[in-house]
């Protein structure tokens, strides 16, 4: 193969064999594609990662305003106007880890649990009994801050 120049009409004789730095150049190249595809994968695997915390951090951010303005009206209205913030707060019915007792008091996806935790505070008592309804309503309490500190520890709930 021969080649010529446009001022010189010398034919330049080019040695079309490959040596060792077209394989290196071959070679370099394919390992940075692999390297881009590499970073590629990577990064929308970060994404998607951070989009979950994202997820996860609002959920936590909205349980925990609703928990805080439940404990609050419950030292204002006691068990009345929280069904809203029960209701709100609950996702699976099926699950009584949080609070049971006051499912089953304001009656909102109430379960067996809360029930059962009901029953043992109000005994043979009238529910409407003073009494009956503080011990119910320091036992709530408790549920809440309980429902507070696993949210605040990490634990799903």
């Amino acid at each position: 193969m021969t080649l010529t120049l446009c001022l010189r009409h010398v034919p330049i004789p080019v040695d079309p064999t490959n040596d060792w730095v077209d394989f290196l150049g071959a070679f370099s190249g394919v390992i940075g594609a692999l390297l881009a595809a590499a970073a590629i994968w990577y990064a929308f695997r970060q994404s998607a990662a951070a989009k979950r915390d994202l997820i996860r951090e609002r959920r936590l951010e909205f349980e925990l305003g609703l928990l805080a303005q439940l404990r609050h009206q419950m030292s204002i209205t006691r068990f009345g106007h929280i069904s809203g913030y029960v209701g709100a707060l609950v996702r699976d019915s099926a699950n009584e880890t949080d609070l049971p007792l006051i499912r089953a008091v304001v009656g909102i996806k109430a379960g067996p649990k809360g029930a059962a935790i009901k029953a043992d505070i109000v005994g043979d008592e009238p529910a409407i009994a003073s009494e009956v309804q503080e011990r119910l309503l320091a036992r709530g309490y408790k549920e809440v801050d309980e429902a507070i500190q696993r949210r605040l520890d990490g634990d799903k709930a």
